[in-house]
């Protein structure tokens, strides 16, 4: 949350806390969710002693509307110190620093709108 609010900035009142909203998209993906309204599912529960900051699924929906690409660029800074920290912090890469592969592949999904950024056909045709 810390790296995220220092990396991720979108300014005015949207951007505030990015590190925890950041976080809320993270921990409802890590539990399941796959839509905005989704993210609802880590404030019931026991979700709240594993998560702390949580932000409501229309303030996430408000803040992610607010990027553009270079705010998706902060975040690619972001996700590439986060995979280095861990590296650092776990046994989980172990040998990777003689050679180490990843292979992350974009989700491909419908999106609406030809005013969006980044939106066009892709070679699925999606």
């Amino acid at each position: 949350s810390d790296l995220a609010g220092e990396l991720v900035r979108l300014g005015g009142p949207v951007g505030a806390n990015a590190g925890a909203k950041i976080s809320t998209i993270v921990a409802g993906m890590a539990a399941g969710a796959d839509s905005i309204s989704d993210l609802d599912l880590v404030r019931h529960g026991g979700m709240a002693g594993l998560f702390t900051g949580i932000r409501a699924p229309s303030t996430v929906g408000t803040f992610l509307r607010w990027f553009s690409m270079g705010h998706v660029a902060q975040l690619e800074k972001l996700s590439a110190r986060l995979l280095a920290r861990l590296a650092e912090l776990t046994p989980l890469l172990a040998g990777a620093d003689r050679l180490g592969l990843l292979d992350l592949d974009s989700k491909i999904s419908q999106v609406y709108g030809r005013g969006k950024d980044g939106a066009a056909f892709g070679y699925t045709g999606v």
